[in-house]
């Protein structure tokens, strides 16, 4: 038996389909066939029924790939990983990032971890990536990155989070709103009858959708709604369509850089925070992730921001 027989069964148990497996396995039909057949025969039994359209699993089959399935993919990764030792990838730190993440102190974060290393190691090399949340999941997972620096809870057990801290909110309005002309904090319910423009991703479709946007939980905890809302793909889109006056948003203080010719941003009266984490794969070590560590409480602390514990105790 091979190892590579296992994964082309759970392809074929997933598309159900000789032909699409393989074309996306790069075999051609007689020899992934050949390959399940001889898989079948080391372990003395049928796992397709093969006169189903598309192909079903026998009850040998269903149990082999309930029992394989994600241990095989956590072998993929761990090899994955593993390979790493031998192509370079000790020398160099790749980091995904979330786009609120890359406006506020993670280049200076970089540059001082820079800094730091390069008379230890004058080859280290430092790659930056933009990628969602849910990118940075995969990513981790299949070595792609070995850090991401995001704003959501995750509940996946092979992702480690660690928090960094709590970054303000703030209201993001056109130059020409009534509010821009404020001086004092403002609260959401003097927002409640002008658009609100949403940038998280598509909610979770089994919740609703206030519980599931993190700016409607913001309106919820103060008991009021706003009366329109719309979604775009992204907070740089939501930035542009604040500037082009279709409505207000709501973002990290990071960002209160951006487009300040047709933006204003203000306080908000109730104190809402932004939650921001750095993510690594469990129990996967990770070369100069101490050092990481390090450059941000240096910039932490040149910013008078309250350290994060479990630096504190690493250093």
């Amino acid at each position: 038996m091979e190892f590579r027989q296992l994964g082309y069964f759970i392809h074929l148990a997933g598309t159900g389909s000789v032909s699409q497996s393989a074309k996306v396995l790069g075999l051609s039909q007689p020899s992934l066939s050949r390959q399940i057949q001889q898989l079948e025969e080391n372990l003395q039994v049928e796992l397709f029924e093969r006169h189903h359209r598309p192909m079903a699993l026998t009850d040998a089959g269903e149990f082999l790939y309930r029992h394989i399935k994600q241990p095989l993919h956590e072998l993929e990764q761990a090899m994955a990983l593993t390979r790493r030792f031998g192509d370079g990838r000790q020398n160099r730190l790749i980091i995904g990032s979330v786009v609120s993440v890359l406006y506020g102190l993670l280049p200076e974060v970089i540059s001082q971890l820079r800094q730091d290393i390069d008379g230890k190691h004058p080859d280290f090399d430092i790659k930056v990536i933009e990628m969602s949340f849910e990118q940075q999941v995969t990513a981790l997972k299949s070595g792609e990155i070995d850090v991401g620096f995001g704003r959501f809870v995750c509940h996946d057990p092979l992702i480690h989070q660690t928090f960094l801290r709590h970054e303000p909110f703030v209201l993001a309005v056109p130059k020409w709103h009534p509010l821009a002309q404020k001086h004092e904090a403002i609260s959401l319910s003097d927002l409640a009858n002008d658009t609100l423009i949403l940038y998280h991703k598509t909610p979770n479709p089994h919740v609703s959708l206030t519980e599931s946007d993190p700016l409607l939980q913001l309106f919820e905890q103060t008991q009021t709604q706003p009366k329109n809302h719309i979604r775009v793909r992204d907070i740089q889109v939501a930035l542009a369509m604040v500037a082009a006056s279709e409505g207000f948003t709501i973002v990290p203080d990071s960002l209160k850089t951006v487009r300040t010719e047709q933006i204003c941003y203000l306080s908000l009266a109730h104190e809402f925070t932004s939650p921001m984490y750095i993510n690594t794969l469990a129990h996967n070590p990770i070369p100069h992730l101490a050092a990481l560590h390090g450059a941000i409480l240096s910039v932490y602390e040149r910013h008078h921001i309250q350290a994060p514990v479990p630096f504190t105790e690493d250093h």
